[in-house]
């Protein structure tokens, strides 16, 4: 009986190991469900990100693309103007005055230098703003491979881990199964080995079956519930 219980023991051993092993891979594998979750909205707030950026770098692009031939014209504009002024005023120069050629030119010039400046700012912050873009959009494309890999990895990670639960949790009804045989053989066991315990009324009738004979031991004579018996007619003579 002392092996039986051992086996018994050990089963239910088996058994409890086998559900916290199935709680704990349930547990990775919820865990890693969420986390890919996380990434997949993660992805989706990146390219929206992205989208938005993208946007706005075309709407720049746009505009600078409307804006620089302009400046470039009015630039250009002006350079024609100061080239026939000075050639004008340096060809009529005897008839008109320093003062009003000298005046003219230099808000010309002043317009020049401005549109000159403007036009290099424009150019600069254009340039400025599409590298920064560029950068900006290589930092997004690998940010979004790192996600896509961490997604691709976990997916099969916790697909891996559900294929391993489907086949424990078959485990378990097997050894429940072994686990009832065990409780089955061991409880007849137990009948066979423990004598149940006598009633006291058993016992009292026990005891008076004992005195009775010693009664009729002693007497020569049966005895019936206590009593002596009393003999069949024909054989008292």
């Amino acid at each position: 009986m002392g092996k039986a219980k051992d086996k018994k023991e050990g089963k239910s051993s088996e058994i409890a190991d086998l559900i916290g092993k199935i709680a704990a891979a349930a547990a990775k594998s919820a865990q890693l469900k969420k986390q890919v979750e996380e990434i997949t909205a993660a992805l989706s707030e990146l390219a929206a990100t992205n989208a938005n950026i993208s946007k706005v770098r075309q709407e720049e692009k746009a505009l600078f693309d409307k804006n620089q031939p302009e400046m470039e014209g009015g630039l250009e504009g002006v350079w024609i103007a100061l080239k026939t002024l000075r050639d004008y005023y340096q060809n009529s120069g005897a008839k008109r005055g320093p003062g009003a050629a000298s005046g003219i030119v230099g808000i010309l010039e002043v317009v020049e230098s401005d549109f000159v400046k403007s036009l290099s700012e424009m150019t600069v912050e254009e340039s400025t703003a599409a590298a920064d873009y560029e950068k900006e959009m290589k930092e997004a494309a690998r940010e979004k491979v790192r996600k896509e890999q961490d997604i691709k990895y976990k997916t099969q990670e916790y697909k891996r881990i559900d294929a391993e639960l489907t086949e424990l949790n078959t485990d378990p009804e097997s050894l429940h199964a072994e686990l009832a045989a065990i409780d089955e053989f061991f409880d007849g066991l137990k009948a066979e080995c423990i004598e149940p315990p006598e009633s006291f009324a058993a016992k009292l009738a026990k005891a008076q079956e004992e005195i009775d004979g010693l009664k009729e031991g002693s007497s020569g004579r049966p005895v019936c519930g206590g009593d002596p018996c009393r003999r069949p007619a024909a054989a008292a003579r």
